[in-house]
């Protein structure tokens, strides 16, 4: 689809593309920053409180459903709900994030895993995020495939974890480390790729939509895109939390 609407955009279409298109994606980026920001702001400050920290171990498991539905319901109401709406969500999503990673990261260890895999997920964020914005290919093809892999993630987990539970020889044989080790290198993989994937269609929706929507669908898609690059970077994180929480 021809983004600027006519066979021949002029040269002042295409600058003006390109100006929203540099905006929004830097919006989104400013957003997830934002967000990861009041993670880290949460997730220190629960270790700080011992109450806190109490409550949070406590209620694990409540918090993690509570996080998960508002993922659900932002997906569900990005392009219905008020974009405030959307934000707070955002902003709701991130702080509870915080809370729950404190604990992750306590038991791995914060000198140990969690300082490394912080700046481990930052470098694959930062190489995988510049090959989504400079490719010239349209990466949203491979979109459906990166979600059946974190789909036969999850399942395998699953299994795993029903393996032991009912102990099933050739599954329970199998160590937690290297399962998690396992898992974490194949976090790694997926997650990279759909790092580049995700801000190559951020930047590609914002080139199709610039000069055809209002500012409020170029809102929506701003703080979307701020969420999918968010749980990209949170899900590197974790994955590499659980390769460097195997070598404590």
């Amino acid at each position: 689809m021809n983004p600027y609407m006519t066979q021949s955009p002029s040269p002042s279409d295409v600058a003006l593309v390109e100006n929203i298109v540099s905006q929004r994606l830097k919006g989104s980026i400013l957003w997830m920053v934002v967000g990861l920001l009041t993670t880290m702001g949460m997730g220190i400050a629960t270790l700080m409180n011992p109450s806190w920290a109490r409550f949070a171990l406590e209620n694990f498991n409540i918090l993690l459903l509570v996080e998960i539905g508002v993922v659900f319901l932002f997906s569900m109401r990005t392009y219905s709900a008020n974009v405030m709406t959307l934000r707070g969500m955002f902003f709701l999503y991130s702080a509870l994030n915080g809370v729950t990673l404190s604990i992750v990261s306590a038991a791995y260890g914060i000198m140990e895993a969690t300082v490394p895999a912080l700046v481990g997920a930052l470098a694959f964020f930062v190489a995988f995020s510049i090959v989504g914005l400079t490719t010239k290919r349209n990466l949203s093809g491979l979109a459906p495939y990166l979600g059946a892999a974190v789909l036969g993630m999850i399942i395998v987990s699953l299994v795993f974890m029903a393996g032991n539970y009912f102990n099933i020889g050739w599954i329970s044989a199998i160590s937690y480390s290297s399962f998690s080790l396992f898992m974490g290198y194949a976090g790694v993989i997926v997650f990279s790729i759909f790092t580049a994937v995700d801000m190559n269609m951020i930047k590609n929706t914002v080139t199709r939509l610039a000069l055809t929507e209002d500012e409020t669908i170029l809102d929506r898609v701003e703080i979307a895109g701020a969420l999918s690059l968010y749980l990209d970077f949170i899900n590197l994180f974790l994955s590499l939390l659980r390769i460097f929480g195997n070598k404590k």
